[in-house]
């Protein structure tokens, strides 16, 4: 019998270059919620992939970018504190942008320089792209810095994933697992169903909105049928934020519910009751209590 393998990878990068998508794709489940919306995540959350005797933990974390408020400083901090405490980091960058993005990548690569962290280049969204430019984005990188390996991939196509997961299991250490066997994520379930609603909440309300807005799960319950009751409060910064949140009688909450539990329902494989209140709160005065409980 093999000895067991085990190494935890950190998924860092701008915002949008697909880190999210990514670590679904290499689960095979969706824990990290997707929006087309910068800095959609919030927090770090793991997800766990088993190759041979190997087991992957990756890290998915907020996007790297220049911070003003005090959220997004929480964000960014957020992201750099899960390199600091890994053995690779996985640097996403979107092969469709990255030229207009150059600037804001190299700020990147000078404070990994600095981390001496252990660093290997993903070039994602291959299939937005033609082969010429991603030959001119592979060699224009790889002259930036000086990467352990370099992967093209297109994580929502799946394409590309299985030599970088053969690669990473072929460097990881010999270690016990971390997690059990058919573990796929350390998040709970009122942190995963709270990032179900806050989805909801970013792919329905425009523009600013779904950044002054915080979901928490207060009870997550099963009853004796096996179906689940599911009670969130969002929270909004000013009342103006909460008419809109609740729509003109109730009909933005109610769209905004009825495609929470239908993911819900898909998650946890049951019937879902699911309950949304709107409360306000300055929850962005301490976003560490809604940015840290996965």
């Amino acid at each position: 019998m093999k000895e067991q393998k085990c190494l935890f990878v950190t998924i860092a990068g701008l915002p949008n270059a697909g880190k999210s998508t990514l670590i679904n794709s290499v689960v095979g489940k969706k824990i990290a919620i997707v929006t087309s919306k910068v800095q959609t995540t919030r927090t770090q959350i793991r997800g766990i992939a088993i190759c041979d005797n190997t087991q992957i933990i990756f890290t998915d974390s907020p996007g790297i970018f220049s911070a003003e408020t005090k959220l997004e400083k929480a964000l960014v901090k957020s992201a750099w504190s899960a390199i600091k405490g890994n053995d690779i980091t996985l640097l996403l960058v979107d092969a469709s942008n990255y030229l207009k993005n150059i600037e804001r990548i190299k700020t990147i690569f000078e404070r990994l320089q600095r981390t001496k962290a252990r660093c290997i280049l993903v070039i994602n969204k291959i299939d937005l792209i033609k082969k010429p430019e991603l030959k001119m984005a592979y060699e224009h990188l790889n002259l930036l810095y000086r990467f352990e390996e370099i992967f093209t991939i297109s994580a929502l196509k799946n394409d590309g994933l299985s030599d970088l997961i053969i690669y990473l299991s072929k460097v990881a250490p010999v270690n016990p697992w971390f997690y059990g066997k058919d573990q796929i994520t350390d998040c709970s379930t009122n942190f995963l169903s709270a990032e179900i609603t806050r989805e909801k909440l970013f792919l329905n309300l425009r523009e600013e909105l779904p950044y002054s807005t915080a979901v928490i799960t207060e009870q997550f319950e099963e009853k004796k049928d096996k179906s689940l009751v599911i009670k969130q409060v969002i929270f909004v910064l000013r009342d103006s934020h909460k008419k809109i949140v609740l729509g003109k009688g109730g009909s933005s909450i109610k769209k905004i519910g009825i495609e929470a539990r239908a993911e819900l329902e898909k998650l946890f494989g049951c019937k879902v009751h699911l309950f949304l209140f709107v409360k306000i709160r300055p929850w962005t005065d301490h976003p560490e209590e809604y940015i840290s409980d996965a």
